[in-house]
């Protein structure tokens, strides 16, 4: 080969060469910068994943209050117990010593040490008691973490509204589960660290990040008349040996839920020792036929289509009316009676002509303009919206059975909320049960403001049936039992029977006995209903639920301090000068009196109870009728309220015992 041909080959080799080494590098640079740059922080985490373990740490979640600012869902500080395996010596002994204390199986205890993890809870919230006495141990490998526990002061009152949590700190039910992403907050971790074969190296500490606690929620509910919805409605309910029952009120201008009181209640601090359907809010998740209730809707379409007038009369076929292949039948046997009287004695028959009348498109039109076969849209879980048949699907004997509320299905809060229409002037509002979220700095974080769904009737027709109502609550109106003397009651009876499940028949024996209505009628503040599930013996709405209906609104009046008429005194006596006191309320045997509940003479602030023993803290609380709930044994350590604090109305507490050293 010639020596230039050599050479030339020689260049194109070195130049080869060149370029592939240079090449290589490019490729390894670039597989450098996409490692070490652009998957850098994907990278650290796998490293972090495979010699970090995270221990999550529930966060305290946020405080629930009622409108007042008075506490109905709380967080209290409790010890978890947690073990390090590899660092236990003499597992069997140790094992004897703490299951006695856990009040676990030396088997259990011992699974839980022979565990190959680093890290493994060994018992999650342990009483004051169980922490101060392992810790006297000073057991190596044994260590505690400050979480926070779910406490329901209040026991069952507003237990179905407030809901409860279950073991992970998430809400399953009521309010804490509607707005369980506001009240739960961020977690909090521990971390381990672990070598390349994943064993655990330890550290004096873990590495802690603390939880940050959740909002906090103002609700609509007021405490004091929950309570009294929840008291009245539980003696009706065993008076009348009924299978349940609801009462809700109402502030018909704005659409908050001042209390949604159900029977049976449970206790959220023990959720799990009740069934399923105990926890279920009836007053929303429920439906039943209005039975009589629903002729106020009916009315309130006829005067505000101006077919008719309160003084217009039908004759009521003195108590039977053949309709196609039914015949409609009244209570009591009525010749002529006005478009009033129709709704004062509650006949049938007259509100069954009125319907024909009125037309079944008409009529349908307004039922859904009130809201029935719709949800409210109310920020409460499991929410039904009702059963109405569609218009196309009704007969003649519907349209005559609908019109006195048998053939459809509404639930409590759909009643209520329609009436409100009624009692505010014609506009139909959205019920709620929050008023705010807040921060731990009181910082509001969101306000909920009343929202109108329209307007349904007018002024003009709002006032005519609003005096159509008030008859029925006088002498001889079907709900005479709900009168108070002094105010201006607007009411209406129901009394509707049940469908058999299992002969899909009426039933002659299963009733719902309702009342629904609001006061002063000429300046409505509050729309209450009361409903009583299958009640025993009398079932009519005028004689079960009307009377109470009259204790619930007794209790709402003096507490709103709302004065009679000009000119009767009946109740002044009767009535503080100022807002009930906790201590007012709270006495159970004083509860219905007439008498005047500003003579009770109770101190109404918390005691000391701290050193005393479980015996003289209940000798304290019959002394001072304190409703105690005892936690733990040996002597008092802590207790809420907190000593001269002003007690709740209801005088309940609770306080905490734990042996001396």
């Amino acid at each position: 080969m010639k020596r230039s041909s050599f050479q030339r080959w020689l260049a194109l080799r070195i130049t080869l060469l060149a370029f592939t080494f240079t090449a290589l590098l490019s490729i390894t640079i670039l597989r450098a910068f996409q490692l070490q740059v652009i998957e850098r922080e994907k990278l650290s985490q796998l490293i972090e994943k495979q010699y970090l373990k995270y221990v999550k740490l529930p966060p305290e979640r946020g405080t629930i209050y009622d409108r007042k600012k008075r506490e109905l869902a709380v967080s209290i500080e409790v010890d978890s117990l947690y073990v390090r395996p590899a660092k236990i010596k003499n597992k069997k002994e140790i094992a004897k010593k703490l299951s006695p204390l856990l009040e676990m199986s030396t088997r259990s205890v011992l699974s839980k040490f022979n565990s190959d993890r680093p890290f493994v809870w060994l018992k999650r919230s342990i009483s004051p008691a169980q922490s101060q006495q392992i810790k006297k141990l000073n057991l190596e490998g044994i260590g505690f973490v400050e979480e926070s526990e779910r406490f329901y002061p209040n026991r069952e009152l507003a237990s179905h509204c407030v809901g409860f949590v279950g073991l992970d700190n998430k809400g399953l039910e009521g309010i804490e589960l509607s707005y369980n992403s506001h009240l739960q907050g961020t977690p909090g971790y521990l971390m381990v660290e672990r070598d390349a074969l994943g064993r655990n190296i330890y550290n004096k500490n873990f590495t802690q990040v603390d939880a940050i606690k959740g909002s906090n929620l103002q609700l609509t509910i007021d405490k004091t008349m929950q309570y009294a919805a929840e008291k009245a409605l539980e003696e009706g309910v065993k008076k009348h040996k009924a299978s349940g029952g609801v009462a809700i009120a109402m502030i018909p201008q704005t659409g908050e839920i001042i209390a949604m009181a159900v029977s049976p209640t449970f206790n959220p601090n023990n959720f799990s020792e009740y069934t399923p359907s105990q926890w279920r809010n009836r007053a929303v998740t429920d439906t039943f036929e209005p039975g009589s209730t629903f002729k106020i809707f009916l009315i309130s379409s006829a005067l505000e289509e101006g077919i008719f007038q309160p003084q217009d009369i039908f004759y009521c076929e003195m108590g039977s009316y053949p309709l196609e292949n039914r015949v409609i039948h009244d209570v009591h046997k009525y010749g002529w009676l006005s478009l009033s009287d129709i709704v004062k004695y509650s006949s049938n028959i007259g509100a069954c002509k009125i319907g024909q009348n009125l037309g079944k498109e008409t009529f349908y039109r307004y039922i859904r303009r009130f809201g029935f076969g719709s949800k409210t849209g109310i920020d409460l879980p499991g929410e039904t919206g009702g059963l109405l048949p569609h218009l196309t699907k009704w007969s003649q004997v519907n349209l005559g059975t609908i019109s006195f509320g048998q053939g459809i299905s509404v639930s409590p809060l759909q009643l209520i909320a329609a009436l409100s229409a009624i009692a505010n002037g014609g506009i139909l509002m959205k019920p709620f049960m929050v008023k705010a979220i807040f921060n731990n700095s009181g910082q509001v974080i969101k306000e909920f403001q009343p929202e109108s769904r329209g307007s349904i009737i007018t002024q003009r027709t709002a006032r005519q049936i609003t005096s159509i109502l008030t008859t029925v609550v006088e002498k001889g109106g079907t709900g005479e039992n709900a009168a108070i003397p002094g105010f201006t009651i607007a009411g209406k009876t129901g009394t509707a029977q049940k469908v058999d499940p299992t002969t899909k028949q009426y039933s002659p024996h299963n009733m719902v006995s309702t009342f629904i209505g609001f006061f002063p009628s000429d300046d409505p503040k509050i729309a209450l209903l009361v409903l009583i599930d299958e009640p025993q013996g009398v079932r009519y709405g005028g004689v079960v639920a009307a009377p109470i209906f009259k204790k619930i609104t007794l209790q709402i009046v003096r507490y709103l301090n709302i004065p009679p008429r000009q000119g009767d005194m009946t109740l002044v006596n009767c009535r503080p000068s100022h807002h009930l006191s906790p201590a007012d309320t709270a006495v159970d045997h004083n509860f219905f009196k007439t008498a005047s509940l500003s003579e009770i003479q109770l101190p109404d602030t918390m005691p000391d109870l701290s050193g005393l023993g479980i015996r003289e803290v209940l000798n304290k609380a019959e002394e001072l009728d304190l409703h105690i709930e005892i936690i733990g044994s040996g002597r008092a350590v802590s207790q809420y309220p907190l000593a001269d604090n002003r007690l709740e109305y209801d005088r309940r507490c609770w306080v905490r015992f734990q042996p001396l050293s």
